[in-house]
């Protein structure tokens, strides 16, 4: 385009250099901070596993496991059969302290607006993600659980369940996929009432990673208010919902892992295979499952660093997660 006859010597306002050309404009600040999407843990909100404290105690919590005992039947003037109950006690140790610092030099600070209340919710999130995911990583773990051979010899107790949908990986239509998914489900359910878990399926919950709850939204059955009841499911195409399943309260959390982890901050008992971040649905009894041990609440502290002239923001909390029983689960994983 045509330039004015007043374009090379136009003075210009907060445009720098001899040839006006280097913009000095100042930003328009009104303190609007943007983060991380704030994350509330699903665990602890939702009463998902049991909470046992050793707060200066002890670093390590017991449990008992019982095995089960035989009905025997006698004729008159028959002896009576005693029998011995099995029961072994489990161990879980904290070890491990999950921390995040944060550190902003005095001179930064003093020439800068004050960030603390979003550094302090970033913390929370962060905390919030990792503590939900070691949940879902143990519950993973339950899919190869091997009970004491003496308590399940008793009948009391059973191995996990890994249950996998074959031929889901390589389908490209959803609704076949929709399908595999709720067979496994109703698979497991059924593996869950010959362990004489049926009278209490109401109380299992559903994780369900993100992708794999976009597929059920294209189950014809699961989405018809035709086979939804009279009071209906609470299930819903147009709001995006899905929230029962085979009489199971489904839950959409992203905090699968979806790869290997070799390096967990709570140590290798967390780690993950490439065949265990295969996993896309979970189904668990919360009062069965898991225990979280916790040796030190989630604590922040804000204090100064006089020597290295620096403001300190700690926030930090001990815990591990550990399996109370692993034969209440059930591991849904793709091929």
């Amino acid at each position: 385009m045509t330039a004015t006859t007043y374009a090379a010597t136009n003075t210009r306002p907060n445009w720098g250099g001899s040839d006006a050309d280097l913009d000095i404009h100042l930003e328009a600040y009104e303190g609007d901070i943007d983060g991380s999407f704030r994350v509330e843990s699903l665990f602890r909100s939702s009463s998902l596993t049991n909470f046992k404290s050793v707060a200066d105690r002890s670093n390590t919590w017991r449990g008992d496991r019982v095995g089960g005992v035989t009905v025997k039947g006698r004729k008159s003037g028959v002896a009576l059969d005693s029998q011995r109950q099995v029961n072994e006690k489990f161990l879980i140790t904290v070890d491990t302290t999950s921390y995040i610092r944060t550190t902003v030099d005095y001179q930064d600070d003093w020439t800068a607006p004050d960030f603390q209340a979003e550094t302090s919710a970033e913390h929370g999130s962060a905390h919030a993600k990792s503590f939900d995911q070691a949940h879902v990583i143990q519950l993973i773990k339950c899919g190869s659980w091997v009970a004491p051979a003496d308590l399940k010899a008793s009948g009391s107790f059973y191995d996990g369940i890994t249950k996998t949908m074959t031929g889901y990986a390589a389908a490209t239509d959803a609704e076949v996929k929709a399908d595999l998914i709720v067979k496994a489900h109703k698979d497991v359910l059924a593996d869950f009432v010959k362990r004489d878990l049926g009278g209490s399926l109401s109380e299992f919950i559903t994780l369900i990673e993100p992708d794999a709850f976009n597929v059920l939204l294209d189950h014809k059955k699961l989405m018809n208010i035709e086979f939804a009841g009279v009071e209906g499911s609470g299930n819903n195409f147009v709001m995006r919902r899905v929230a029962w399943l085979n009489g199971c309260r489904v839950i959409e959390t992203p905090r699968f892992p979806t790869a290997a982890i070799t390096d967990h901050i709570l140590g290798p008992g967390f780690n993950v295979t490439a065949a265990e971040a295969k996993a896309r649905l979970i189904v668990f009894h919360p009062r069965k499952t898991l225990v979280t041990v916790e040796a030190k609440p989630m604590t922040v502290r804000v204090w100064d660093d006089e020597k290295e002239f620096n403001n300190v923001l700690d926030s930090f909390t001990m815990y591990t997660v550990g399996i109370k029983r692993g034969d209440a689960v059930a591991v849904i994983v793709t091929d």
